[in-house]
């Protein structure tokens, strides 16, 4: 029996044979030497470290036991630091060259039979958009029967043969494959520096954008104390009409109802009724309250409330609206009937 030793590689813990966990920490060490005093040099490794423990699971398990030959496959796998300075051309990732990507079904984001998932992934597109595609194709599909109710669609049917004709992603290295990558050490570095500069240029693009942000955070503020100012003020003036009985455009409200009597005096009896001027003031009061509320909202930073007062107050305005308008409506036709049959009456 030979003697095995406990070792953590990329967060794991692998019972390894004692001449394989010599090679192992021999290869580890040579990666390190190689790729810590490069930009990344931390994630780099970690990335390799991850990957390597990737492809142990994948052949031994949790519970088995990591032999020599395992960490061989492993290294020819991920590549020799040796090899990936010569740029060996037999190491076509190490040149940057991108492989074809192989279809596998994805079991990973599978939904049901990792079909779409997998399609997605080969073809670089949303999933989302390819199982739209079946539902409903699938759906038409069962719209468009025969007469004798024969389904006309071979979706579904379709979705099953490539279920049986795709190998399924079960291991480390067909995950890489669907991608079009080996798992390489080089592609390991390759995706992290390029991540590394992706951050890089975000932060920049940040730092750009920050003089955008301050100047709308001044603007929201202008508006915020405009809103408020008109809030406030149109309320008050409101109040100090309505509590003083002010004239408004130069007619108190008696000659406002003198005027629309004049004009229209099925409009008096309308407004007579005591919901009318009700409705009506809440027509001009629920605006200058949302401005209000929206000008503290935007000046002070407040957070709304979960139950959305901004969009209750707009709601509740367009029913006043409504009602109003058909209360309006139908006052005008009942007025234009009887007006009609007293005519014919006296004809």
């Amino acid at each position: 029996m030979k003697i095995t030793e406990q070792l953590s590689i990329g967060g794991y813990a692998f019972t390894v044979e004692k001449d394989a966990a010599a090679a192992l920490q021999e290869y580890i060490g040579a990666l390190e030497q190689h790729y810590l005093s490069q930009e990344g040099g931390k994630e780099i490794m970690d990335g390799i470290e991850e990957r390597v423990a990737e492809l142990l699971l994948d052949k031994v398990g949790r519970g088995g036991v990591v032999t020599l030959d395992h960490v061989n496959a492993v290294i020819n796998i991920v590549g020799r630091p040796e090899r990936i300075e010569a740029d060996d051309p037999g190491m076509g990732a190490s040149a940057g060259e991108k492989q074809p990507r192989k279809l596998f079904r994805d079991m990973e984001n599978k939904r049901l039979g990792g079909v779409c998932a997998g399609l997605a992934t080969f073809f670089q597109i949303d999933v989302a958009w390819i199982r739209l595609g079946f539902v409903v194709l699938s759906l038409l599909g069962l719209l468009a029967v025969t007469n004798n109710g024969v389904v006309t669609t071979g979706v579904p049917l379709l979705y099953c043969i490539l279920w049986v004709a795709m190998p399924a992603a079960r291991t480390a290295q067909d995950r890489w494959a669907m991608n079009g990558e080996g798992g390489t050490a080089d592609e390991i570095r390759r995706n992290v520096q390029a991540g590394l500069h992706e951050m890089g240029n975000a932060a920049r693009e940040v730092s750009r954008s920050d003089f955008f942000q301050k100047f709308g955070k001044a603007f929201l503020l202008v508006i915020g104390v405009v809103f408020l100012v008109a809030g406030a003020s149109g309320l008050a003036s409101i109040s100090i009409i309505s509590l003083n009985n002010l004239p408004v455009l130069g007619l108190s409200w008696q000659g406002w109802m003198d005027q629309i009597n004049g004009w229209a005096p099925w409009m008096s009896e309308w407004l007579a009724q005591p919901w009318v001027p009700a409705l009506l003031s809440l027509a001009i009061l629920l605006p200058l309250i949302g401005i209000l509320y929206a000008g503290v909202m935007m000046v002070f930073g407040f957070k709304s409330p979960s139950w959305r007062p901004g969009l209750v107050i707009f709601i509740l305005w367009l029913i006043v609206l409504v009602v109003l308008s058909v209360t309006l409506f139908t006052g005008a036709v009942t007025a234009d009937y009887f007006h009609i049959e007293h005519t014919l009456f006296n004809l």
